[in-house]
């Protein structure tokens, strides 16, 4: 009993207060929320739009449609990595003239830190459970949010293709330059044989012959009556040749695979929901400055009050 006779008398007590103080408290109350709303009303208005894509399971378009998943954890880490590039960035700052739009002066010396700053409070990247990847952007434009947010996401598919092809292409050079050398080796050997063929008067179909045709073939010539067969090692020069020729083929198919590769378009992201304008405004609410404005003045009031009574 005494404990619910101690809440019944803190509770009069505190009727008792805001009822002394009621005109006071209620005056500061709406003072508070009006000022509130007044500036609430001044600041300008900013619009989120957002966009939520997958990354694919798979790089290649090959894979991807082998094997047609989203990606997972590694994907997912990895295509943030690159929505929150530097290439990215800059990409976005340049064809929206953020630097104007921010109003900053380019001529101050750390203009690109305040402008970094200021582009990752409005533009948001988060993986979310479900590995997905969820971008969005807020500024005083519906129409600039969508934008910068579907340019990101144009931007992140060139962006990991480039750097997809920049391996490609080293991969294909040096394979390219290995074709090319042993195209060189195989080409003078050929040479080497067509003459040593035209000396001894037989056909070019010799270099065809399977290895026992071509040992026949040979114990052959060297019992015929050309002179200066004995002489001659064609039958080593025809092995080498061969065994260059099957290294030349080898490095052609796969330059031409890797050729391929670099010629084909990676698989894109996933898009689940493009940005569209949305012309609600998701900052400042004033419903909520209203309400935590009036909350603290009467607070803060009651709290000055309350001091004053004990002095």
């Amino acid at each position: 009993m005494s404990t619910n006779q101690n809440q019944n008398n803190e509770l009069k007590q505190v009727f008792a207060f805001i009822k002394k103080y009621r005109l006071r408290l209620f005056t500061v109350t709406l003072v508070c929320a009006i000022l509130s709303a007044a500036i609430s009303l001044l600041i300008p208005k900013e619009y989120k739009s957002v966009a939520v894509a997958f990354p694919p399971g798979n790089l290649t378009l090959d894979q991807n449609s082998e094997n047609p998943n989203f990606g997972y954890d590694i994907e997912a880490d990895r295509l943030l990595q690159i929505l929150q590039s530097t290439e990215i960035r800059d990409s976005v700052i340049k064809k929206f003239n953020l630097i104007e739009y921010y109003g900053i002066d380019s001529s101050d010396q750390d203009w690109l830190s305040k402008l970094t700053l200021k582009y990752q409070k409005d533009v948001e990247f988060k993986r979310t459970t479900f590995m997905s990847i969820v971008i969005s952007c807020q500024t005083k434009d519906a129409e600039l949010s969508a934008a910068i947010v579907n340019h990101i996401l144009l931007m992140a598919d060139k962006v990991r293709e480039k750097i997809y092809k920049q391996n490609v292409k080293l991969a294909y050079t040096k394979a390219n330059d290995e074709f090319q050398g042993e195209k060189k080796i195989t080409d003078s050997l050929f040479i080497i044989l067509q003459s040593e063929i035209k000396s001894l008067n037989i056909s070019g179909l010799i270099l065809l012959a399977p290895n026992a045709q071509l040992n026949f073939d040979l114990a052959q010539l060297s019992k015929g009556k050309n002179e200066g067969a004995e002489n001659l090692n064609i039958g080593a020069d025809i092995l080498k040749y061969r065994y260059h020729l099957d290294r030349q083929n080898d490095f052609e198919i796969r330059m031409k695979r890797i050729g391929k590769t670099l010629d084909y378009p990676i698989a894109k992201i996933h898009i689940l929901d493009a940005a569209e304008p949305n012309y609600k405004k998701t900052y400042p609410l004033v419903t909520l400055n209203v309400l935590v404005s009036a909350l603290l003045g009467f607070l803060f009031t009651s709290l000055y009050f309350i001091v004053q009574a004990k002095k």
